[in-house]
């Protein structure tokens, strides 16, 4: 009694022959009443369907909303304080509205209004004598803009040249400049007819004894029928009482029921309306052949039953017993023929099972890499720290000989090593950073031809925030070796930084060499777009081994920036995010 066979077949038994047994004493009310509920049902699920088609025209009007308050051009034009500002503005924003066109090209206008009173129309040639938008009755309130956009009732457009007198209702969005010290209002006009491409088949059902059978509506908060344009059997104080089922009668004693859903994005309501004479025409022939089919479709549900609950329950057993092997450690496979769910349930078993055993060993491969690892980290600690030891022994045997530049070079150096093995954190203060720098400039400054100086201007603030490390390093290295070196004259690395909202800037220039045009153009080049390539394919350290490691930490928006002169140096700026330790020692965005 527990096994699915016996539950599948008791379950079709049930679920056949108790309500064919029961059709003949119920059939005209349990027939009417199935048939309004299906007819419910598949109404609402046809308005549901019909309010994401909706959905998706007023997602692609919000996107095209979106692009234009986003928009450079569309900012300077909120901007625009005098007519030569609004002229010049004119062809920037005819290349962008040509692009945001695409998006939905069959609008009949598209209209940018600032509220300086400048207006800008595009897809229709404009009565500038006839642009008072704010004054007309279809212009929703400014402060009802502001909270989300709205879709305007139908109107004539005498602002237009084109068909003034033909209706359309209107996308109205409030938008500001990207700055937000301007703002102004989007207008795109839509023709009635849009809504019949949305909704191609404006019936549900059709026969040939009346065209109004069976149909849609579409009404906004105004009462106005926005679909179909041809006229409906409803009039506008009829639609007036319309609850989310309701029936009505008109005076040629025809009667509809109607199904209505209210779409809270639009702020229209969909309505299915159906006529009930039409409707209830098959209750009477199924009433009649009802009863010359119940025995025989009792004789038919019960074999079926059979062998249906058989086909389903034979490979869930099978299954059963693999997964109960599963459980034991034993995982076995078997082929499923079938290409029903079951089979795809049998199929997606032998998947599991494969990608268990894969992941066993993948576990047990990363587990031995981990411990190998984890024993090399331990080794490598031992290096640096011998290193460093036998450094302090050669800096006491050079101050015992009075070698003050090799003893001054082997601290300097110390410090660099003490730096180095001090943490194994990827992320570091800046100030720790700019302890590194210093010293590695420091050992620079006793073997440079010329005198070697340098400043670091940063505030405390910005010491306290997080950066990757050695990132200065290799920049003040390619300042040293390939600016100043190759110039006879005195050499000199500047750092500075500051702070611009949640972003960090670290500036370092240096009055070396310089580069040519095309050198630092291929340079950047390489910088921007080959970083990660060259880094680990053509082992480029310096500059693209820095840049491909602040983009893997903080992610494309940030990174350094080069500019040269030849002859007048290079300046390399890093654009960091402003980051703070938290108290749990995990850094964190303070932005």
């Amino acid at each position: 009694m527990h096994s699915i066979f016996f539950k599948l077949f008791l379950s079709f038994l049930l679920l056949s022959i108790l309500p064919l047994s029961m059709a003949g004493i119920l059939t005209n009310h349990n027939v009417s009443s199935l048939l309004n509920k299906q007819l419910n049902q598949d109404t609402s699920s046809i308005l549901e369907q019909n309010a994401k088609v909706l959905g998706i025209f007023l997602n692609d009007l919000n996107r095209m909303g979106e692009i234009v308050s986003r928009s450079s051009t569309a900012s300077q034009f909120l901007k625009s304080k005098d007519d030569n500002e609004y002229l010049r503005s004119f062809l920037p924003l005819d290349q962008s509205f040509d692009s945001i066109q695409l998006i939905r090209p069959e609008n009949v206008g598209m209209t940018l209004i600032s509220d300086r009173g400048y207006v800008y129309n595009y897809g229709y040639g404009i009565n500038r004598d006839k642009i008072e938008f704010y004054t007309t009755d279809w212009m929703p309130k400014l402060n009802k803009l502001s909270e989300k956009p709205i879709l305007s009732p139908l109107h004539q457009r005498p602002y237009s040249y084109i068909d003034p007198n033909t209706p359309v209702f209107s996308y109205v969005k409030r938008i500001w400049s990207t700055d937000a010290k301007a703002k102004g209002v989007l207008i795109i006009d839509f023709k009635q007819s849009i809504l019949a491409d949305l909704f191609p088949n404006t019936y549900f059902r059709k026969d040939s004894s009346s065209d109004r059978e069976a149909g849609l509506l579409i009404t906004n908060d105004k009462g106005q029928v926005l679909y179909p344009s041809t006229p409906t059997p409803f009039s506008r104080d009829d639609l007036s009482f319309v609850s989310q089922s309701s029936r009505i009668v008109k005076q040629n004693d025809e009667t509809y029921q109607l199904v209505t859903l209210f779409d809270q994005e639009t702020g229209w309501t969909l309505t299915g309306y159906f006529e009930e004479k039409t409707l209830y025409q098959p209750i009477q022939s199924i009433h009649d052949s009802i009863y010359w089919i119940v025995v025989p479709s009792i004789v038919f549900c019960l074999l079926a039953s059979l062998f249906i609950s058989h086909r389903i329950s034979t490979p869930v057993r099978l299954l059963q017993r693999l997964m109960k092997k599963a459980g034991r450690g034993d995982f076995q496979q078997i082929a499923f023929t079938s290409q029903d769910e079951i089979g795809e349930l049998g199929r997606g078993f032998n998947q599991m099972v494969q990608k268990i055993e894969e992941l066993l060993r993948q576990i047990y491969q990363e587990q031995n890499q981990k411990r190998r690892a984890e024993m090399a980290a331990l080794q490598s600690q031992i290096n640096p720290h011998f290193l460093y030891n036998t450094l302090e022994s050669i800096n006491s045997l050079a101050r015992k000989h009075k070698e003050t530049q090799i003893s001054k070079m082997i601290v300097h150096l110390g410090r660099l090593m003490r730096l180095s093995i001090s943490t194994f954190d990827e992320m570091i203060p800046i100030h720790q950073e700019l302890d590194y720098v210093s010293h590695y400039i420091e050992l620079h400054k006793y073997r440079f031809p010329k005198s070697l100086t340098y400043s670091i201007e940063i505030d405390e603030e910005i010491r306290r925030l997080y950066t990757v490390k050695w990132i200065l390093q290799p920049i003040v290295e390619n300042a040293i070796l390939h600016g100043l070196e190759s110039r006879k004259t005195d050499g000199h690395i500047a750092i500075c930084g500051w702070i611009a909202e949640d972003d960090v800037f670290l500036q370092v220039s240096d009055n070396g060499a310089g580069m040519e045009p095309q050198a630092l153009q291929e340079l950047h080049d390489h910088v921007e777009h080959q970083a990660e390539e060259l880094t680990k394919y053509g082992k480029k350290v310096g500059i693209c081994n820095v840049q491909s490691r602040l983009r893997y930490h903080f992610g494309s928006a940030y990174g350094i920036q080069l500019a040269s002169e030849l002859g007048q140096g290079m300046t390399v700026t890093f654009k960091l995010p402003r980051r703070v330790h938290d108290e749990k020692e995990k850094i964190v965005d303070c932005g």
